[in-house]
């Protein structure tokens, strides 16, 4: 067989496969309006770019996305609302009941759950990625030896969350996947990267000990007095380029090789790059206020990405 027939055999969008893996429910869909409008609402909040990401895709592929990333709001306030461990894991367990039912045919009564289940039921969305999710954010973050640490968290972590809106979109793909793990892996990059101020102030910081140790950051002074210095912008630079470069091998290598389909789930990517070019403009100063703030520019990027079919441009990045 050709490399070019085993190619386009790996790359076509299957539709047989989204349907035999399918739920067989009722057409009538749970969710109420005003759960979907929770959902909305709740990502709109707390996921304002993957809001932005969310308006390319078909309506019922939105609604399915909202979800997901709803419940993974709900998750994230678990370890940030919850003072104690005990509480902490008998919440967790709750979670972990509801999107078991969410696989059955009497799901737990929620507007973030009957949601998710009639995500499930039109698109069958894989039950590994919820577990998945699940189980990422009831570990506890207690700092990354090596940068391999922090992308095998990213692959697990954020990649899971754009599965299931590949899933929704009607594409199970190896390069989609493929595209969705080097996502994931430049959104940990760039959320670590974003919270290190905050994470300093709190006696904490998420940059892995290998490149704190390469580049000699203090990390005792900074957490005394947390601050840009010259030897944590250069760990942040490398670090920062480690997701850039992932970007740019998907819109290198995956992304013109996944079903178009897939586009509206991989614009994940663009809130990412914006945001690391931002810091590269502020030369990886992670105290720069302007990083803090959002950015309009992420919609424009997000529409001409759409439009052109990729947003690779490394023209304005660092050498």
């Amino acid at each position: 067989m050709s490399k070019a027939v085993v190619l386009r055999l790996c790359t076509v969008h299957r539709p047989w496969a989204l349907r035999s893996r399918s739920l067989h429910r009722s057409p009538q869909p749970l969710a109420k309006p005003s759960d979907i409008e929770y959902c909305r609402q709740l990502v709109l909040k707390n996921d304002y770019d993957n809001y932005l990401v969310s308006l390319f895709s078909p309506r019922l592929a939105r609604e399915a996305a909202w979800g997901v990333r709803a419940l993974n709001v709900e998750l994230v306030n678990v370890s940030e609302k919850t003072t104690s461990a005990t509480a902490a894991q008998l919440r967790y367990g709750h979670w972990k009941d509801m999107i078991s039912s969410l696989y059955s045919e009497q799901p737990v009564q929620t507007p973030v759950s009957r949601v998710v289940y009639d995500a499930i039921g039109r698109f069958g969305i894989s039950k590994t990625w919820l577990r998945r999710l699940l189980a990422e954010r009831e570990k506890s973050i207690k700092g990354f030896a090596t940068t391999a640490d922090v992308e095998k968290y990213g692959e697990r972590a954020y990649a899971c969350l754009i599965h299931p809106h590949l899933e929704a979109l009607g594409v199970r793909d190896m390069h989609a996947d493929n595209a969705a793990r080097a996502i994931g892996i430049a959104t940990a990059i760039m959320n670590f990267t974003r919270s290190i101020p905050l994470l300093l102030s709190q006696g904490r910081c998420d940059l892995p000990l290998d490149i704190i140790t390469k580049h000699k950051v203090d990390l005792e002074d900074l957490y005394n007095q947390p601050r840009s210095t010259e030897q944590l912008q250069e760990a942040v630079y490398e670090f920062a380029t480690i997701g850039y470069t992932r970007l740019c091998g998907v819109a290198e290598l995956y992304l013109p090789n996944s079903p178009k389909a897939a586009l509206p789930a991989l614009l994940a990517a663009i809130p990412v790059k914006t945001w690391l070019e931002r810091l590269e403009r502020s030369n990886f100063d992670v105290f720069d206020p302007k990083l803090q703030q959002r950015s309009l520019r992420v919609l424009w990027e997000l529409w001409k990405a759409n439009r052109k079919g990729t947003w690779l441009d490394t023209s304005n990045y660092r050498k």
